[in-house]
């Protein structure tokens, strides 16, 4: 795969993800803290925005580096784009599993 299609299709997920989060914070947020209420919950719902607003500012640096040409440079930039979803991706997974969190989709 081209690392232009990769980087829009990387676009698109975040897209999605940032999407869900702005839209509809207090689901995302009721899901993963299923017990809070009051302040805590507002300010939780509050950080869901800040991190949506973080994903998005990836969405666009990610979308924008698309038009970069050269094989080397794009290389790297795709290098710390795996690395950077690996992280977060092995975080998740670690919560999930320790019980921290609820990362099942609803269905």
């Amino acid at each position: 795969m081209k690392p232009k299609t990769t980087l829009i299709i990387t676009a698109l997920i975040g897209l999605v993800f940032s999407s869900v989060m702005y839209i509809a914070p207090e689901f995302v947020t009721r899901e993963q803290f299923p017990n809070a209420e009051g302040q805590g919950f507002a300010d939780l719902v509050t950080v869901r925005y800040g991190i949506a607003s973080l994903i998005l500012a990836l969405v666009i640096i990610t979308y924008h580096l698309r038009n970069i040409e050269g094989r080397t440079f794009q290389a790297h930039v795709m290098r710390g784009y795996t690395l950077a979803f690996s992280v977060v991706c092995i975080t998740t997974l670690v919560l999930q599993i320790l019980g921290k969190i609820s990362a099942v989709p609803p269905i």
